[in-house]
C-alpha cells in the first residue's frame, strides 16, 4: 500500500512502470495478500516527489513524504535511517513530479 507519512521505517519498495522503465516484481499471494503492481526493490525506476523539504537534485538521498505515495528529499539524516528509498538521479526544481531514482532502500 502506499506510504502516508514523512520518514516511513516500513517502506518495502516503490511502485515501478512510470516513464516507461518497467522493471519490478508483483508482490503477494494468492488468496492472502492479492498484488498486482510491479514493485521495484532496486534498480532504477521513476519516483513520484514532491519538494516540500526543497527541491530535489541528483545525489539526494528521498525518504516518504506526508503526501500519499510521494517521495520527497531526506534533510533529517537520524530520521532517514530505515527510510530510505534510494538516491536521485534527476532533478524536481518545485512542486510534484518524477525523479528518475536508484532505488537502494536502507
Amino acid at each position: 500500500k502506499p506510504s502516508t507519512g514523512a520518514y516511513d521505517t516500513k517502506v518495502a519498495g516503490v511502485v515501478s512502470g512510470a516513464g516507461g522503465v518497467n522493471a519490478g516484481i508483483k508482490l503477494g499471494h494468492e488468496g492472502v495478500l492479492d498484488g498486482d503492481v510491479p514493485v521495484a526493490m532496486t534498480g532504477r525506476v521513476y519516483v513520484k516527489c514532491t519538494t516540500g523539504n526543497g527541491p530535489i537534485k541528483p545525489g539526494d538521498l528521498l525518504t516518504t513524504s506526508d503526501i500519499v505515495g510521494h517521495a520527497m528529499k531526506a534533510t533529517d539524516r537520524e530520521r532517514a535511517n530505515g527510510a530510505t528509498i534510494g538516491k536521485a538521479m534527476s532533478s524536481l526544481e518545485s512542486g510534484k513530479g518524477y525523479v528518475l531514482v536508484l532505488v537502494n532502500l536502507h
